[in-house]
């Protein structure tokens, strides 16, 4: 199987390419839409949006001083074990 990319208008690399919303006849590729000047104020929908699922913050468990006392007693003791 083979695969053929188009050619990006503005840095020539062979990449996978789409239409440019601000300039619709430029074919432009991940890299070169990441670094458009236009893509902080003027382009409201930028070609390649990138985004980062999230998961959610997980909430440390607080550990009592007690508690980190005896897991320190505990490593050592298998430290010293080994």
């Amino acid at each position: 199987m083979t695969i053929y990319w188009d050619r990006c208008d503005l840095c020539g690399q062979y990449r996978p390419t789409r239409s440019c919303t601000i300039i619709p006849s430029l074919q432009v590729d991940i890299h070169c839409c990441a670094a458009c000047p236009y893509r902080g104020n003027k382009c409201t929908s930028p070609t390649w949006r990138i985004e980062i699922p999230s998961t959610g913050l997980k909430t440390r468990r607080e550990i009592s001083s007690e508690e980190k006392e005896r897991l320190l007693r505990e490593l050592e003791s298998l430290l010293k074990g080994s």
